[in-house]
Parts: C-alpha cells; structure tokens; sequence
C-alpha cells in the first residue's frame, strides 16, 4: 500500500518531470512553444502554470512529511542544516521575491512585458531563478529530506533550462536591446555580477 508520503512525492516527481519535458520539447522541437507561452489563454499557459503548482506544492509538503530521511543532520549537525537552511531560504525567497516585483505579474508567468535591466536584473537576467535554485536548496538543508531532494533536482533542471527556451523569444520580442543586455549581463551569476554589486556597494 502506497503511502501518503508517497502520494505526495510521485504526484509533484511526476509534475515536476512533466515541466522538463515540456521545456526540452520547446527546445528540441522548432514547432513546439510549451514555453514561454503563447498567451493566457493558451493550453500551454494553463499545463505549465498547473504543473508548477503541483511540483512546488508537492515539494514543499513532501518536505517536510519526509524530514530526515536524508541524514545531514547526522553529518554536519542539526543547527547547521537549520541555520544554514534557513539562511539559503530566507535569501532565496527574498532575492525570487525582489526579482518577481521588478518584473511584473505579466513577465513573471511569461507573458509580454517590458524588457528590465536594472535592480536585480542589473546583476543577473535571471535573478528570480537564482533565487529559486537558492530557495530549493535552502528547503532541502533545512527538511533534511531526501524525497525533496530528488523533486528539487528535477525541478532545478527547470529553471537552468528555462532560459534557453526565453532567449530566442526575448530576442524577437525586444531585438537589438535585448542582445545589447545579454552581452553586458551574465544569464545567473558571472564575473560581471561581482563587479556590478561591487560597484554598487563602493
């Protein structure tokens, strides 16, 4: 008999292999866009949206039903998997946050939107997904759980793949500003980021 820890956990693994599976069809197939969608209204639009919500929640539940099972406490010791954890979620949650209200509703579920290149995304073209990679691995220090662990890989493969589906259509959408940002600008974090957060804290 299935358990409900184990409901949980295939139902967002299964969610979560989904998304990758649509993004790799946008970036292997010329003739399908799983993502970014076509628009609110589209089929993709509402597969991805509902994947996603499946994944982050079955994540976050699967987290902390299986809190644990991974046994870093027993090797580093349960404050530093706490504290440590709690920090990586904290930062992660507040960078995603920060990058999210920079961008704006429409851009963050994909959809036209205005190009931004300042604040966080100064830094980062992606600073909300550098801040969701953060997040997950903060949540998988901080549940000790190796259930979590496993959906927060498949979903990390997500947001590293996301951006190679975006920069074709960012490209179409926005043209020469678009590749005037992306030589300027590293797609996560590079030596450019150091330099600009250096030169914003000087």
């Amino acid at each position: 008999m299935v358990s409900a820890t184990g409901i949980v956990f295939w139902t967002a693994l299964i969610a979560g292999v989904a998304l990758d599976v649509t993004l790799l069809a946008t970036l292997v197939v010329e003739a399908v866009q799983v993502w970014p969608p076509l628009g609110r209204r589209t089929w993709t639009y509402r597969l991805t949206w509902t994947l996603f919500a499946v994944a982050c929640v079955g994540f976050l539940v699967v987290g902390g039903m299986d809190a644990g099972s991974l046994g870093l406490a027993r090797w580093i010791g349960e404050a530093v998997t706490t504290i440590l954890g709690s920090t990586l979620v904290v930062g992660g949650t507040a960078l995603a946050s920060y990058a999210m209200g920079r961008l704006g509703l429409r851009g963050c579920l994909g959809l036209n939107a205005e190009l931004v290149t300042d604040g966080p995304f100064a830094v980062s073209r992606n600073p909300g997904y550098v801040g969701d990679l953060i997040l997950i691995a903060g949540y998988v220090l901080l549940t000790d759980s190796g259930l979590a662990g496993i959906v927060g890989a498949v979903g990390a493969v997500w947001f590293l793949l996301a951006p190679l589906a975006e920069e074709p259509w960012l490209e179409e959408q926005y043209g020469a500003s678009d590749r005037r940002y992306r030589q300027r600008c590293p797609r996560f974090l590079g030596r450019s980021s150091i330099r600009a957060l250096s030169s914003k804290t000087a």
